[in-house]
Protein backbone atom coordinates (compact mmCIF):
# COMPACT_ATOMS: atom_id res chain seq x y z
CA UNK A 1 0.00 0.00 0.00
CA UNK A 2 1.30 3.07 -0.94
CA UNK A 3 -0.45 6.28 0.14
CA UNK A 4 0.05 9.73 -1.93
CA UNK A 5 -1.01 13.04 -1.31
CA UNK A 6 -1.09 15.41 -4.71
CA UNK A 7 -1.85 18.90 -4.89
CA UNK A 8 -2.78 19.29 -8.21
CA UNK A 9 -4.35 16.63 -10.78
CA UNK A 10 -4.12 13.05 -8.65
CA UNK A 11 -2.20 9.90 -10.13
CA UNK A 12 0.27 12.60 -12.05
CA UNK A 13 2.85 10.91 -14.54
CA UNK A 14 5.00 10.87 -11.97
CA UNK A 15 3.46 9.39 -9.40
CA UNK A 16 1.80 7.16 -11.65
CA UNK A 17 4.80 5.69 -13.06
CA UNK A 18 6.78 5.17 -9.73
CA UNK A 19 4.48 3.72 -7.86
CA UNK A 20 3.45 0.91 -10.56
CA UNK A 21 7.54 0.44 -11.31
CA UNK A 22 7.72 -0.27 -7.62
CA UNK A 23 5.55 -3.21 -8.21
CA UNK A 24 2.25 -2.03 -6.68
CA UNK A 25 -0.85 -3.77 -6.82
CA UNK A 26 -3.25 -1.49 -4.94
CA UNK A 27 -2.92 2.55 -5.63
CA UNK A 28 -4.10 4.80 -2.52
CA UNK A 29 -4.72 8.27 -4.19
CA UNK A 30 -5.37 11.18 -1.66
CA UNK A 31 -6.56 14.90 -2.12
CA UNK A 32 -7.35 17.61 0.36
CA UNK A 33 -11.40 18.34 -1.03
CA UNK A 34 -9.99 21.75 -1.23
CA UNK A 35 -12.08 21.99 -4.79
CA UNK A 36 -8.80 21.67 -7.48
CA UNK A 37 -9.37 17.93 -6.98
CA UNK A 38 -12.75 17.63 -5.71
CA UNK A 39 -14.59 16.59 -9.05
CA UNK A 40 -15.39 13.23 -10.17
CA UNK A 41 -13.64 13.51 -13.44
CA UNK A 42 -9.98 14.41 -11.59
CA UNK A 43 -10.70 11.81 -8.47
CA UNK A 44 -12.17 9.17 -9.88
CA UNK A 45 -11.96 8.86 -13.46
CA UNK A 46 -8.68 9.87 -14.10
CA UNK A 47 -7.16 7.63 -10.68
CA UNK A 48 -8.42 4.83 -12.01
CA UNK A 49 -8.51 5.05 -16.18
CA UNK A 50 -5.06 6.63 -16.09
CA UNK A 51 -3.78 4.52 -13.71
CA UNK A 52 -4.92 1.26 -15.44
CA UNK A 53 -3.96 2.81 -18.82
CA UNK A 54 -0.08 3.06 -17.29
CA UNK A 55 -0.77 -0.74 -15.58
CA UNK A 56 -1.35 -2.21 -18.58
CA UNK A 57 1.31 -0.09 -20.65
CA UNK A 58 3.97 -1.26 -17.72
CA UNK A 59 2.30 -5.19 -17.89
CA UNK A 60 1.60 -5.21 -14.09
CA UNK A 61 -1.63 -6.09 -12.58
CA UNK A 62 -3.73 -3.77 -10.87
CA UNK A 63 -5.34 -5.29 -8.25
CA UNK A 64 -7.50 -1.96 -7.36
CA UNK A 65 -7.83 1.92 -6.44
CA UNK A 66 -8.88 3.52 -3.24
CA UNK A 67 -9.68 7.43 -3.33
CA UNK A 68 -9.03 8.67 0.09
CA UNK A 69 -10.42 12.34 1.02
CA UNK A 70 -9.41 14.70 3.84
CA UNK A 71 -12.62 16.61 3.45
CA UNK A 72 -16.00 15.37 3.56
CA UNK A 73 -17.31 15.81 -0.01
CA UNK A 74 -20.65 13.92 -1.56
CA UNK A 75 -19.90 14.95 -4.84
CA UNK A 76 -16.36 12.84 -5.02
CA UNK A 77 -18.52 9.70 -2.69
CA UNK A 78 -20.84 9.48 -5.55
CA UNK A 79 -18.32 10.00 -8.63
CA UNK A 80 -16.55 7.48 -7.10
CA UNK A 81 -19.47 5.57 -6.88
CA UNK A 82 -20.07 5.66 -10.11
CA UNK A 83 -16.37 4.78 -11.32
CA UNK A 84 -16.83 1.79 -9.33
CA UNK A 85 -13.68 3.34 -6.72
CA UNK A 86 -13.45 2.27 -3.19
CA UNK A 87 -14.05 6.40 -1.54
CA UNK A 88 -12.60 6.86 2.41
CA UNK A 89 -13.27 10.06 4.37
CA UNK A 90 -10.55 10.40 7.02
CA UNK A 91 -12.04 13.47 8.85
CA UNK A 92 -16.00 12.77 10.30
CA UNK A 93 -18.36 9.86 9.08
CA UNK A 94 -18.18 7.78 6.40
CA UNK A 95 -20.57 9.45 3.54
CA UNK A 96 -23.51 7.33 2.89
CA UNK A 97 -24.25 6.12 -0.33
CA UNK A 98 -28.05 6.20 0.33
CA UNK A 99 -27.80 9.65 1.91
CA UNK A 100 -29.69 11.69 -0.65
CA UNK A 101 -31.85 10.35 -3.68
CA UNK A 102 -29.90 12.76 -6.12
CA UNK A 103 -26.69 10.36 -5.41
CA UNK A 104 -29.24 7.34 -6.45
CA UNK A 105 -29.78 9.22 -9.18
CA UNK A 106 -26.56 10.37 -10.83
CA UNK A 107 -25.34 6.58 -9.88
CA UNK A 108 -27.92 5.15 -12.16
CA UNK A 109 -26.61 7.75 -15.12
CA UNK A 110 -22.92 5.86 -14.66
CA UNK A 111 -21.12 5.32 -17.73
CA UNK A 112 -20.13 1.94 -18.70
CA UNK A 113 -17.11 0.53 -19.87
CA UNK A 114 -13.24 1.53 -19.43
CA UNK A 115 -13.07 4.90 -20.24
CA UNK A 116 -16.75 5.74 -19.03
CA UNK A 117 -17.39 7.45 -15.82
CA UNK A 118 -19.81 9.86 -14.54
CA UNK A 119 -20.89 12.99 -15.96
CA UNK A 120 -19.79 14.36 -12.82
CA UNK A 121 -21.63 17.84 -12.93
CA UNK A 122 -24.51 19.19 -11.27
CA UNK A 123 -27.58 21.31 -11.91
CA UNK A 124 -28.46 22.61 -14.92
CA UNK A 125 -25.30 20.28 -17.21
CA UNK A 126 -26.59 17.28 -14.89
CA UNK A 127 -29.61 17.50 -16.00
CA UNK A 128 -29.05 17.90 -19.62
CA UNK A 129 -26.90 14.98 -19.56
CA UNK A 130 -29.94 13.24 -18.04
CA UNK A 131 -32.33 14.12 -20.91
CA UNK A 132 -29.34 13.38 -23.64
CA UNK A 133 -29.02 9.64 -22.21
CA UNK A 134 -32.59 9.28 -21.55
CA UNK A 135 -33.22 10.39 -25.50
CA UNK A 136 -30.78 7.58 -26.21
CA UNK A 137 -32.03 5.02 -24.59
CA UNK A 138 -35.59 5.81 -26.14
CA UNK A 139 -34.07 5.70 -29.43
CA UNK A 140 -33.29 1.98 -28.85
CA UNK A 141 -36.95 0.87 -29.55
CA UNK A 142 -36.71 2.64 -33.14
CA UNK A 143 -33.18 2.08 -34.22
CA UNK A 144 -33.80 1.77 -37.24
CA UNK A 145 -35.10 5.48 -37.87
CA UNK A 146 -32.40 7.47 -39.27
CA UNK A 147 -34.30 10.74 -37.80
CA UNK A 148 -34.13 9.40 -34.65
CA UNK A 149 -30.60 8.77 -34.77
CA UNK A 150 -30.75 12.61 -36.61
CA UNK A 151 -32.72 14.21 -33.83
CA UNK A 152 -30.19 12.48 -30.96
CA UNK A 153 -26.87 13.99 -32.86
CA UNK A 154 -28.62 16.98 -33.05
CA UNK A 155 -29.63 17.24 -29.55
CA UNK A 156 -25.60 16.31 -28.55
CA UNK A 157 -24.39 19.15 -30.87
CA UNK A 158 -26.65 21.79 -29.12
CA UNK A 159 -25.07 20.66 -25.76
CA UNK A 160 -21.85 21.12 -27.46
CA UNK A 161 -21.05 17.76 -27.11
CA UNK A 162 -19.64 17.81 -31.00
CA UNK A 163 -17.76 14.14 -30.55
CA UNK A 164 -20.59 12.61 -29.44
CA UNK A 165 -22.70 14.09 -32.23
CA UNK A 166 -20.09 12.51 -34.75
CA UNK A 167 -20.48 9.12 -32.95
CA UNK A 168 -23.68 8.81 -32.65
CA UNK A 169 -23.96 9.66 -36.52
CA UNK A 170 -21.71 7.12 -37.73
CA UNK A 171 -23.63 4.75 -35.21
CA UNK A 172 -26.71 5.63 -37.27
CA UNK A 173 -24.72 5.00 -40.47
CA UNK A 174 -23.58 1.84 -39.28
CA UNK A 175 -27.29 0.83 -38.34
CA UNK A 176 -29.47 2.18 -41.20
CA UNK A 177 -27.12 1.86 -44.02
CA UNK A 178 -26.10 4.75 -46.06
CA UNK A 179 -29.14 7.52 -45.53
CA UNK A 180 -28.43 10.82 -47.31
CA UNK A 181 -28.99 13.01 -44.47
CA UNK A 182 -26.88 11.19 -42.16
CA UNK A 183 -23.87 10.99 -44.64
CA UNK A 184 -24.98 15.15 -45.58
CA UNK A 185 -24.77 15.79 -41.37
CA UNK A 186 -21.63 14.23 -41.17
CA UNK A 187 -20.46 16.26 -43.99
CA UNK A 188 -16.64 16.87 -44.31
CA UNK A 189 -16.20 14.94 -40.87
CA UNK A 190 -16.14 11.61 -43.07
CA UNK A 191 -13.41 11.40 -45.11
CA UNK A 192 -13.54 9.31 -48.70
CA UNK A 193 -11.15 6.30 -48.53
CA UNK A 194 -8.70 5.65 -51.39
CA UNK A 195 -10.09 2.95 -53.94
CA UNK A 196 -8.85 -0.85 -53.21
CA UNK A 197 -6.34 -0.28 -56.15
CA UNK A 198 -4.71 2.71 -54.75
CA UNK A 199 -4.68 0.71 -50.77
CA UNK A 200 -3.11 -1.93 -52.65
CA UNK A 201 -0.22 -0.13 -54.00
CA UNK A 202 0.31 1.99 -51.29
CA UNK A 203 0.62 -1.13 -49.03
CA UNK A 204 4.01 -2.03 -51.07
CA UNK A 205 5.16 1.75 -50.68
CA UNK A 206 8.44 2.83 -48.66
CA UNK A 207 7.62 6.16 -47.93
CA UNK A 208 9.96 8.73 -46.60
CA UNK A 209 9.87 8.91 -42.83
CA UNK A 210 8.55 5.73 -42.02
CA UNK A 211 9.12 4.78 -39.00
CA UNK A 212 10.26 7.95 -37.56
CA UNK A 213 8.67 7.82 -34.14
CA UNK A 214 10.72 10.57 -32.68
CA UNK A 215 8.43 13.03 -30.35
CA UNK A 216 8.25 16.63 -31.76
CA UNK A 217 10.49 19.19 -30.91
CA UNK A 218 9.28 22.94 -30.90
CA UNK A 219 10.35 25.37 -33.49
CA UNK A 220 10.40 28.81 -34.04
CA UNK A 221 7.37 30.87 -35.31
CA UNK A 222 6.68 33.91 -36.43
CA UNK A 223 3.26 35.14 -34.88
CA UNK A 224 1.32 37.82 -36.35
CA UNK A 225 -1.98 40.00 -35.23
CA UNK A 226 -5.43 40.35 -36.75
CA UNK A 227 -7.90 43.30 -36.10
CA UNK A 228 -10.27 40.84 -33.91
CA UNK A 229 -11.04 37.17 -33.70
CA UNK A 230 -13.41 35.65 -36.15
CA UNK A 231 -16.54 35.24 -34.58
CA UNK A 232 -18.43 32.16 -36.43
CA UNK A 233 -15.82 29.44 -35.46
CA UNK A 234 -17.54 26.00 -35.76
CA UNK A 235 -17.41 26.18 -31.80
CA UNK A 236 -18.01 30.17 -31.55
CA UNK A 237 -15.58 32.69 -30.83
CA UNK A 238 -12.77 30.83 -28.94
CA UNK A 239 -10.08 33.43 -29.42
CA UNK A 240 -10.64 36.26 -26.47
CA UNK A 241 -8.49 38.53 -29.47
CA UNK A 242 -6.82 38.77 -32.33
CA UNK A 243 -3.40 38.75 -30.77
CA UNK A 244 -1.21 36.36 -31.94
CA UNK A 245 -3.39 33.66 -34.06
CA UNK A 246 -1.72 33.53 -37.22
CA UNK A 247 1.51 31.22 -36.94
CA UNK A 248 4.32 31.24 -39.05
CA UNK A 249 6.96 28.65 -38.91
CA UNK A 250 10.35 30.01 -39.34
CA UNK A 251 11.74 26.41 -39.43
CA UNK A 252 10.97 23.00 -41.40
CA UNK A 253 8.47 21.63 -39.54
CA UNK A 254 8.47 18.43 -42.63
CA UNK A 255 11.58 17.50 -43.82
CA UNK A 256 12.35 18.70 -47.06
CA UNK A 257 13.43 15.58 -48.29
CA UNK A 258 10.05 14.30 -47.79
CA UNK A 259 8.59 17.42 -49.37
CA UNK A 260 10.27 16.89 -52.53
CA UNK A 261 8.81 12.94 -52.51
CA UNK A 262 5.58 14.53 -52.43
CA UNK A 263 5.57 16.68 -55.52
CA UNK A 264 7.75 14.36 -56.83
CA UNK A 265 4.56 11.64 -56.71
CA UNK A 266 1.81 13.90 -57.11
CA UNK A 267 3.61 14.90 -60.16
CA UNK A 268 4.13 11.66 -61.43
CA UNK A 269 0.24 10.33 -60.81
CA UNK A 270 -1.08 14.05 -61.85
CA UNK A 271 0.61 14.04 -65.18
CA UNK A 272 -1.38 16.54 -68.10
CA UNK A 273 -3.78 16.68 -65.33
CA UNK A 274 -2.20 19.58 -63.93
CA UNK A 275 -2.34 21.50 -67.07
CA UNK A 276 -5.60 20.06 -68.83
CA UNK A 277 -7.80 22.20 -66.10
CA UNK A 278 -5.92 25.27 -66.75
CA UNK A 279 -7.54 26.19 -69.91
CA UNK A 280 -10.98 26.12 -68.68
CA UNK A 281 -10.66 30.27 -67.17
CA UNK A 282 -13.59 29.58 -65.15
CA UNK A 283 -11.74 27.45 -63.07
CA UNK A 284 -8.66 29.67 -62.57
CA UNK A 285 -9.48 30.95 -58.58
CA UNK A 286 -12.27 29.37 -57.74
CA UNK A 287 -12.22 27.06 -54.52
CA UNK A 288 -15.63 24.68 -55.00
CA UNK A 289 -13.25 21.85 -54.26
CA UNK A 290 -16.48 20.34 -52.37
CA UNK A 291 -18.74 20.32 -55.39
CA UNK A 292 -16.38 18.77 -57.95
CA UNK A 293 -13.20 17.75 -58.39
CA UNK A 294 -10.40 19.95 -59.90
CA UNK A 295 -6.98 18.10 -61.59
CA UNK A 296 -5.02 21.35 -60.21
CA UNK A 297 -5.57 19.80 -57.06
CA UNK A 298 -4.66 16.13 -56.25
CA UNK A 299 -6.35 14.40 -53.38
CA UNK A 300 -3.37 12.76 -51.12
CA UNK A 301 -5.80 9.24 -51.31
CA UNK A 302 -5.13 9.57 -55.39
CA UNK A 303 -1.29 8.61 -54.78
CA UNK A 304 -0.59 5.64 -53.69
CA UNK A 305 1.45 5.98 -50.13
CA UNK A 306 0.48 9.41 -49.56
CA UNK A 307 -2.27 9.13 -47.38
CA UNK A 308 0.20 6.66 -45.26
CA UNK A 309 3.12 9.06 -45.05
CA UNK A 310 0.43 12.29 -44.49
CA UNK A 311 -1.05 10.45 -41.54
CA UNK A 312 1.68 9.24 -39.47
CA UNK A 313 3.58 13.38 -39.62
CA UNK A 314 0.12 14.42 -38.59
CA UNK A 315 0.35 11.79 -35.85
CA UNK A 316 4.28 12.63 -34.86
CA UNK A 317 4.48 16.36 -36.31
CA UNK A 318 1.85 18.37 -37.18
CA UNK A 319 -0.97 17.52 -34.71
CA UNK A 320 1.81 18.10 -31.32
CA UNK A 321 2.57 21.38 -33.32
CA UNK A 322 -1.08 22.72 -33.62
CA UNK A 323 -1.62 22.11 -29.82
CA UNK A 324 1.93 23.49 -28.24
CA UNK A 325 0.81 26.50 -30.51
CA UNK A 326 -3.08 27.08 -29.14
CA UNK A 327 -3.14 25.32 -25.92
CA UNK A 328 -5.58 27.29 -24.29
CA UNK A 329 -7.73 25.90 -27.34
CA UNK A 330 -6.42 22.72 -28.07
CA UNK A 331 -5.96 20.49 -24.70
CA UNK A 332 -4.50 17.35 -26.49
CA UNK A 333 -3.68 16.30 -30.19
CA UNK A 334 -5.89 14.08 -29.82
CA UNK A 335 -8.73 16.17 -29.59
CA UNK A 336 -7.45 17.00 -33.17
CA UNK A 337 -8.84 15.54 -36.61
CA UNK A 338 -8.20 16.57 -40.61
CA UNK A 339 -10.70 16.87 -43.14
CA UNK A 340 -9.55 15.24 -46.75
CA UNK A 341 -6.04 16.94 -47.64
CA UNK A 342 -4.67 17.40 -51.21
CA UNK A 343 -1.84 18.69 -53.31
CA UNK A 344 -1.98 22.13 -54.95
CA UNK A 345 0.31 23.58 -57.36
CA UNK A 346 0.20 26.97 -58.48
CA UNK A 347 1.19 27.79 -61.50
CA UNK A 348 1.42 31.76 -63.02
CA UNK A 349 0.28 30.52 -66.08
CA UNK A 350 -2.57 28.74 -64.72
CA UNK A 351 -4.46 28.64 -61.68
CA UNK A 352 -2.15 31.51 -60.00
CA UNK A 353 -3.85 32.79 -57.21
CA UNK A 354 -6.89 31.87 -54.98
CA UNK A 355 -9.53 35.03 -53.94
CA UNK A 356 -10.16 35.76 -49.92
CA UNK A 357 -12.24 33.14 -48.49
CA UNK A 358 -13.36 31.48 -45.06
CA UNK A 359 -12.37 27.68 -44.60
CA UNK A 360 -15.18 25.68 -42.32
CA UNK A 361 -13.15 24.62 -39.74
CA UNK A 362 -11.90 25.21 -36.41
CA UNK A 363 -7.77 25.47 -37.78
CA UNK A 364 -6.48 25.93 -41.18
CA UNK A 365 -3.15 25.32 -42.24
CA UNK A 366 -0.48 25.14 -45.25
CA UNK A 367 2.57 23.01 -45.98
CA UNK A 368 5.30 24.44 -47.93
CA UNK A 369 6.23 21.92 -50.68
CA UNK A 370 9.14 23.94 -52.10
CA UNK A 371 11.41 26.23 -51.49
CA UNK A 372 10.35 29.74 -51.60
CA UNK A 373 13.29 30.38 -54.13
CA UNK A 374 11.24 28.13 -57.06
CA UNK A 375 8.55 30.80 -57.93
CA UNK A 376 8.05 34.67 -57.20
CA UNK A 377 4.72 35.69 -55.46
CA UNK A 378 2.82 33.24 -53.54
CA UNK A 379 2.12 32.34 -49.63
CA UNK A 380 -0.94 32.78 -48.12
CA UNK A 381 -2.42 36.37 -48.56
CA UNK A 382 -4.61 38.05 -45.33
CA UNK A 383 -5.95 41.39 -45.89
CA UNK A 384 -5.42 42.80 -42.74
CA UNK A 385 -2.88 41.21 -40.44
CA UNK A 386 0.95 42.41 -38.30
CA UNK A 387 3.64 41.07 -36.64
CA UNK A 388 2.87 40.32 -33.11
CA UNK A 389 3.58 42.44 -30.26
CA UNK A 390 3.80 45.71 -32.55
CA UNK A 391 2.07 49.01 -33.00
CA UNK A 392 2.46 49.33 -36.54
CA UNK A 393 -1.15 49.67 -38.54
CA UNK A 394 -2.64 46.53 -40.07
CA UNK A 395 -2.45 45.79 -43.73
CA UNK A 396 -2.70 43.35 -45.90
CA UNK A 397 0.05 40.88 -46.16
CA UNK A 398 0.95 37.49 -47.57
CA UNK A 399 2.94 35.01 -45.17
CA UNK A 400 5.54 32.67 -47.19
CA UNK A 401 7.29 30.07 -45.29
CA UNK A 402 9.81 27.67 -46.94
CA UNK A 403 10.02 24.54 -47.98
CA UNK A 404 8.89 22.35 -44.82
CA UNK A 405 7.33 24.91 -43.33
CA UNK A 406 3.50 25.64 -42.04
CA UNK A 407 1.22 28.47 -41.73
CA UNK A 408 -1.38 28.21 -39.22
CA UNK A 409 -4.43 30.39 -38.65
CA UNK A 410 -8.00 29.83 -37.72
CA UNK A 411 -9.97 28.97 -40.53
CA UNK A 412 -12.58 31.05 -40.55
CA UNK A 413 -10.31 34.19 -40.92
CA UNK A 414 -10.30 35.94 -44.04
CA UNK A 415 -7.35 34.69 -46.20
CA UNK A 416 -6.40 33.60 -49.82
CA UNK A 417 -3.25 32.13 -52.28
CA UNK A 418 -1.61 35.23 -53.40
CA UNK A 419 -0.72 35.24 -56.94
CA UNK A 420 2.47 33.43 -57.99
CA UNK A 421 4.23 35.50 -60.56
CA UNK A 422 6.64 32.98 -61.53
CA UNK A 423 7.49 29.24 -61.27
CA UNK A 424 5.32 26.57 -59.34
CA UNK A 425 4.15 27.09 -55.69
CA UNK A 426 3.22 23.45 -54.00
CA UNK A 427 1.57 23.39 -50.87
CA UNK A 428 -1.04 20.86 -49.16
CA UNK A 429 -3.76 22.68 -47.02
CA UNK A 430 -4.85 21.50 -44.12
CA UNK A 431 -8.82 21.87 -42.57
CA UNK A 432 -8.81 20.88 -38.78
CA UNK A 433 -11.52 20.56 -36.49
CA UNK A 434 -11.75 19.96 -32.94
CA UNK A 435 -13.01 16.47 -31.88
CA UNK A 436 -14.15 16.81 -28.26
CA UNK A 437 -16.94 17.33 -25.93
CA UNK A 438 -17.60 20.59 -24.09
CA UNK A 439 -18.10 18.18 -20.79
CA UNK A 440 -14.36 16.74 -21.52
CA UNK A 441 -15.82 13.38 -21.22
CA UNK A 442 -14.48 10.95 -23.49
CA UNK A 443 -15.91 10.03 -26.90
CA UNK A 444 -18.67 7.89 -27.49
CA UNK A 445 -19.89 8.12 -23.61
CA UNK A 446 -23.52 8.91 -24.47
CA UNK A 447 -23.75 5.72 -26.68
CA UNK A 448 -22.98 3.35 -23.49
CA UNK A 449 -24.66 5.19 -21.31
CA UNK A 450 -27.96 4.51 -23.62
CA UNK A 451 -26.80 1.18 -23.38
CA UNK A 452 -26.47 1.19 -27.16
CA UNK A 453 -22.53 0.05 -26.90
CA UNK A 454 -20.95 -1.40 -24.09
CA UNK A 455 -17.49 -1.43 -25.10
CA UNK A 456 -14.48 0.65 -26.65
CA UNK A 457 -14.10 -1.85 -29.44
CA UNK A 458 -17.81 -0.89 -30.83
CA UNK A 459 -16.78 2.77 -31.00
CA UNK A 460 -16.01 4.57 -34.44
CA UNK A 461 -12.19 4.49 -34.44
CA UNK A 462 -10.84 7.77 -36.43
CA UNK A 463 -7.84 7.79 -38.50
CA UNK A 464 -5.69 11.00 -38.44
Amino acid sequence: INARCLSSEPGGHDVRAGALRSGLHLCVFAYSGDGGCASGLNCAFLCKSYVRTLACRESKMLAAVIVVSFAPSRHAAVDCAQQGVPFLCQRGAPISMAARSTAKRKAKLSVRGSSGGGFGLTGQQDERFAALVKEGRALRKSASDPHAWLQWAGSAAQAEEYAEARQILEAGVRQCGDVPFLISALGQMRRTPPTPMVASESARVTWPGKGDEAPYEPKRFARHSVPEPPTCCPRGSVHPSGDGIICASLDAIIPPNECAWVVSEAERVAGEQWQSDHADASHIGTDLIWEKPFPDRLWLREVPGLLDWFEHRLRTRLFPMLQRLYPDIIHSPDELRCHDAFVVRYDAQGMAALELHQDTTSFSFTIALNPAADYEGGGTLFPAIRPADTDVPFAPAAIKTDVGGVCSFPGRLWHGGNAVESGYRYIIPLFIYLDYNKSRMPRGYLLKAARIVKTNEELLQFPF
